[in-house]
């Protein structure tokens, strides 16, 4: 069963970060709020879960890394990953160094040798295991299959293709299947090689190997960035149909319903839903954007501004570590100078344009690059 990480206060009034097995996120909502628990944070959503069960190894939570850990390694810098790892590697070479210390002198006390002896073999073995620390740490953060990936999703997030595909060898076998594949399909639709995109992807539609929503969603990725836009939300709306409820499924619906100015009245039903569910923390940080872009294809200019602006704001925390997080936010500036461009505040608009444009042109965005330039058109005549 999925595991999902949350911070709450509990019935004691203790405020933890754990973790809960359950069916899906709403359900561990409900469990948490039936055994009385307050002020509930979830920290996974339901896609993140599925893949976690799909990693060929698992890490427990009940070892050194606990459920606090694993949520900071979500935003964590690779110095202040190597931080951590240095500090639960000295803490536990501390005990080390505490009972061998106690047996040492205890040893001393009674063969009654010399106490400068243990003085140098204490400094011998506090020195070895200190710098033994250290190595082990700036190893961990090199070779870690994590910053790894985190280079795969920075130039995912630039269409820089060809890294992708160079990047993503040395990741075999160190990430769920269907996310190795579906980075490689990517990246392949991307260089206008759909085909074979497609049939990288074709082993797993298999529903009885991985959830099939989550190769449909996988799959509409590979449409998307290889120009068949149609496909790519009719994937999206048969994973929604899939597994109703899964609010992940539901914000990447109506984000590309918005996206290609579709069925606006189903987009705002589908963004009012998710404003009734119980989110994870990084969808919370998303629903503002999706929010400013409905807003925007209503012609609320203003209210638009408003939601992509908190958009931004809420993402801040989380550009510096996380690709995705640095594409919203350019996402959100764009649509922030559409808005502004209709409302006539030309000088704002192309400021925040121009900082978005470099993303929007490597991504091939010509939809939103053409929607700007025409609201500047209508504010010129």
């Amino acid at each position: 069963m999925p595991h999902y990480f949350y911070t709450a206060t509990s019935p004691s009034g203790k405020r933890k970060t754990q973790c809960i097995q359950a069916a899906s996120a709403q359900e561990a909502v409900h469990e948490l709020a039936s055994d009385e628990y307050q002020e509930i944070v979830l920290h996974t959503d339901d896609f993140a879960a599925a893949l976690s069960e799909l990693m060929p190894q698992k890490v427990s939570t009940k070892g050194p890394i606990t459920p606090a850990d694993h949520v900071a390694l979500r935003n964590i810098s690779n110095w202040g990953f190597f931080l951590m790892t240095l500090k639960k590697l000295y803490w536990r070479m501390f005990l080390i160094l505490v009972c061998w210390g106690i047996f040492s002198f205890a040893l001393n006390f009674v063969s009654k040798t010399g106490s400068d002896r243990l003085v140098r073999h204490l400094i011998i073995v506090t020195v070895s295991l200190t710098v033994l620390a250290f190595v082990i740490s700036v190893k961990t953060v090199v070779l870690m299959p994590a910053r790894k990936y985190k280079r795969v999703l920075e130039d995912t997030y630039w269409g820089r293709w060809d890294e992708v595909l160079k990047r993503l060898p040395p990741l075999n076998n160190k990430m769920p299947g269907v996310e190795f594949a579906a980075r490689k399909a990517v990246a392949l639709a991307g260089l206008g090689k759909l085909d074979e995109a497609l049939t990288v992807m074709e082993p797993f539609s298999d529903p009885s190997k991985i959830p099939h929503w989550l190769f449909l969603s996988r799959l509409a990725d590979v449409y998307e960035t290889g120009g068949e836009l149609e496909r790519s939300l009719e994937c999206r709306a048969q994973a929604y149909e899939a597994d109703i409820g899964n609010s992940a499924l539901q914000l990447s619906y109506a984000n590309a319903l918005l996206r290609m100015d579709r069925d606006l009245q189903r987009a705002g039903q589908l963004v009012e839903e998710l404003e009734q569910q119980k989110l994870s923390d990084q969808q919370e940080t998303i629903l503002p954007l999706v929010k400013g872009l409905l807003e925007l294809n209503r012609g609320n200019y203003r209210e638009a501004v408003n939601q992509c602006t908190e958009a931004v704001n809420r993402l801040k925390p989380y550009v510096a570590n996380q690709a995705y997080s640095r594409l919203y936010a350019d996402n959100a500036r764009a649509y922030t100078a559409i808005a502004l461009a209709e409302l006539g505040e030309m000088e704002e608009a192309e400021r925040l344009f121009q900082s978005a444009l470099p993303r929007l042109e490597a991504l091939k965005s010509k939809r939103t690059i053409e929607r700007y330039q025409q609201a500047v058109q209508r504010n010129k005549t």
